[in-house]
């Protein structure tokens, strides 16, 4: 976590074996890592890296969401390649690295918005705007000391549609099987067209499942089970999400989401 990462930490870490580190700030503003409760400040990201360059960490990557469910303006998608920038300026304050010098790798992904999560009324972005977010960033993250990843838009779209599809969707599954699709979380075997003939074949729209925003009164297709979460703490989750409000860690304060009611003895007397 990179808001208690410590040199000490990182010793203890390097004495196990020399490994990289991984950090996740999500969002290229405090304003969108607010907007999706990341209580982390860019301030806590950039110590926690420079950290890692005291301790001579070869390898250091940074994971990002370009196309986040809170709608993010193209302001917030320019703010990713201005990071890594700021990381390595910050790393050349500290004392120089043998044979390497500061280096980060930069890896951004397509949200999914999931069930069960203040995101699940949301619309995930299409292929090709996702397409194009990943070119102003790559276009835009050039250096010898940089180096930027992207997850496929084709995998990210079918785990939105799986994620909240409806019964629909097994007929689909069984039809992708049957025309081949057996070995698909390899990236070799994987073939998208394969499951979009799949999706005709059965009659559906994935775009139905994916790139839709739901009502808010609308009934889910995930309804029928229950994390303890009350549905209602989950849109107040969204609205504050709109008006990048954080909420509490639940560990600190309890916030009235309805899980203490899953356990014998729960009680909280936050207002749900």
């Amino acid at each position: 976590r990179a808001d208690n990462f410590s040199l000490g930490l990182m010793e203890r870490v390097q004495h196990v074996r020399k490994s990289g580190l991984t950090f996740a700030p999500e969002a290229g503003t405090q304003r969108l890592r607010d907007a999706i409760n990341k209580n982390v400040t860019e301030e806590e990201i950039l110590r926690s890296c420079r950290t890692a360059v005291l301790r001579r960490v070869e390898q250091r990557e940074a994971l990002f969401h370009a196309g986040s469910a809170h709608r993010d303006r193209p302001r917030m998608c320019w703010a990713s390649p201005s990071w890594p920038r700021r990381y390595t300026r910050r790393g050349r304050s500290a004392p120089p690295t043998p044979k390497r010098g500061v280096t980060i790798t930069v890896s951004t992904a397509c949200f999914v918005p999931k069930p069960h999560t203040a995101f699940q009324w949301e619309a995930q972005v299409s292929m090709e705007e996702y397409r194009r977010r990943v070119k102003l960033l790559r276009d835009n993250m050039r250096g010898r000391s940089i180096r930027y990843n992207w997850h496929d838009p084709d995998t990210s779209f079918l785990e939105a549609v799986f994620s909240r599809g409806d019964r629909r969707v097994a007929d689909v599954i069984e039809e992708a099987w049957r025309q081949g699709a057996k070995f698909d979380a390899w990236s070799e075997y994987f073939d998208f067209d394969r499951w979009m003939a799949a999706f005709d074949a059965c009659g559906l729209d994935p775009a139905f499942y994916a790139n839709r925003v739901r009502e808010k009164d609308e009934v889910l297709p995930w309804s029928v089970t229950s994390t303890g979460v009350t549905t209602p703490f989950l849109w107040r989750e969204r609205e504050r999400a709109y008006q990048a409000v954080i909420t509490p860690d639940c560990r600190v304060q309890c916030t009235g989401c309805g899980a203490d009611k899953l356990y014998p003895g729960g009680k909280c007397d936050a207002e749900a």
